[in-house]
């Protein structure tokens, strides 16, 4: 089994060659920083490319259907996305929690439990899979009335997720699998596999929506295809035996299962919450202004789609190494590899936020640009709204952190004050004191808080630790 011991295999490796005396003191320590950050970016990179490349299909869904359908269809993909979230929230949750205790009973030499957690994750999918994709057939105009369609929109909704709901198994399937083989050491094929799938869908949005005039079904059509390409090229992974998690047939553990649920839910919650922040967004801007604002935060919502997806990234990418090292009590390490986390999420979210400043109008004209309205009223919302950015990516790296260490309510705590409680609390707020802008800054007011509260909270878990011990 591999093992992943990060500085301590390299202070074993310079004791054997009689260099432990010049590796000393801050050399020791910088070499050590260099080593865990060769193996964060060895698996950034890979998680990276293949996130934007998963967001990219949203995007190229809200750009064509722009184009092909116009701003009732762009209104339709915004209700239809808290639905596509529920799909995201167990396959995440499941993937995660997996994940998670599969990377922790690996840095405590326990194998058996890592393949029992493995094939209860995928059986665990493919059963809530079924059962959404039947749910989900059978009722699908229903659930779309009840995420917030109106008539004038309701048939694009449900042309839309007409092709998906039956295989939403599959897409499940494909998410959960992705988190799983990255931490099991394959980040290039995973990469790899979301990269070809979501290319696909991108072509097949062009030919299906554009050419062939297909409008929201089109759209819908081209978003399950890709999973299908996705889980057949993951599937490489066991057919060429890179795998170290393997099926087992003596499989469930009710601990090991309330263990796996757990350490995902903190995910889960935050994905459901997603679909929450859109739908309570969607509500609040029907009332506050019209339908005009509605397509235009489904223009922010799909950019800001992109932005969380990166920062997921940068979270799971961290997320083995800070399980392994958790489990096997080097704490230091695990600590050094959040930091460089942290301030790759800070950067990258500072320069975002500086392009969209600089350009909002160019923004939204990317999307849509034939409607003079939209493109007034969007340029100083996408302002507005992403000023959130630089939270928003702090509180993801915290919220991974608190998951992969296993303190599973924390968590929990921070999906749901973040994703729920005071996200509504300043729509209600805001809304009422400022109208359409105070909509626009909830989510500011929301991550700040967040952040304010729980990086204390890290502060004093990361104190209690110290290599080899809790104190």
């Amino acid at each position: 089994m591999r093992r992943y011991k990060g500085g301590l295999i390299l202070q074993a490796a310079l004791k054997l060659t009689g260099e432990t005396e010049f590796m000393t003191g801050k050399n020791a320590a910088r070499a050590q920083r260099a080593e865990i950050r060769s193996e964060y970016f060895r698996y950034l990179v890979p998680t990276i490319i293949g996130q934007v490349a998963h967001c990219c299909y949203c995007l190229a869904d809200v750009f064509f259907v722009g184009l092909g359908v116009g701003k009732d269809g762009l209104a339709a993909l915004n209700v239809a996305l808290p639905i596509f979230t529920v799909y995201t929230t167990f396959s995440i949750m499941v993937g995660v929690g997996a994940a998670t205790t599969i990377s922790v009973c690996r840095g405590r030499g326990e194998d058996e439990n890592v393949d029992r957690v493995f094939t209860m994750a995928v059986v665990t999918v493919l059963i809530l899979g079924a059962l959404l994709s039947v749910f989900g057939t059978l009722f699908l105009r229903e659930i779309a009335y009840l995420f917030g369609a109106t008539d004038l929109i309701v048939g694009h909704v449900v042309g839309y997720l007409a092709p998906i709901s039956p295989f939403s198994f599959i897409y499940m399937l494909s998410s959960a699998m992705c988190v799983i083989v990255r931490s099991d050491g394959n980040p290039r094929l995973v990469m790899v596999a979301a990269t070809t799938g979501n290319i696909l869908n991108i072509v097949l949005d062009y030919v299906f929506v554009l050419p062939l005039g297909m409008g929201t079904f089109g759209a819908g059509l081209a978003t399950i295809i890709g999973p299908v390409v996705t889980c057949l090229l993951l599937s490489m992974h066991f057919l060429r035996h890179y795998n170290q998690v393997h099926f087992t047939r003596r499989f469930f553990s009710p601990r090991l299962f309330a263990r796996m649920v757990r350490n995902g839910a903190g995910s889960g919650v935050l994905e459901t919450s997603s679909g929450f922040v859109i739908l309570m967004f969607n509500l609040t801007l029907l009332r506050v202004s019209g339908e005009t604002a509605v397509a235009i935060f489904s223009i922010i919502s799909n950019i800001g789609y992109v932005g969380k997806g990166i920062f997921n990234g940068m979270a799971q990418a961290a997320q083995p190494i800070i399980s392994i090292s958790y489990g096997s009590g080097t704490y230091s390490r695990m600590k050094t590899v959040n930091r460089f986390a942290m301030l790759t999420a800070l950067s990258f979210s500072l320069v975002v936020f500086g392009l969209i400043a600089l350009f909002p109008g160019q923004i939204i004209t990317l999307f849509i640009s034939s409607d003079a309205q939209i493109i007034a009223m969007g340029a100083p919302a996408v302002v507005l709204y992403f000023l959130s950015l630089p939270f928003t990516g702090l509180n993801t790296i915290l919220m991974y952190y608190f998951q992969s260490t296993e303190h599973a309510r924390i968590t929990a705590l921070v999906a749901v004050l973040r994703g729920i409680v005071l996200v509504y609390a300043a729509l209600r707020i805001f809304s009422s004191l400022w109208g359409l802008t105070g909509v626009w800054l909830a989510l500011f007011a929301a991550e700040a808080l967040t952040f304010l509260a729980f990086y204390p909270v890290k502060l004093h878990l990361d104190a209690r630790l110290s290599d080899g011990k809790i104190v």
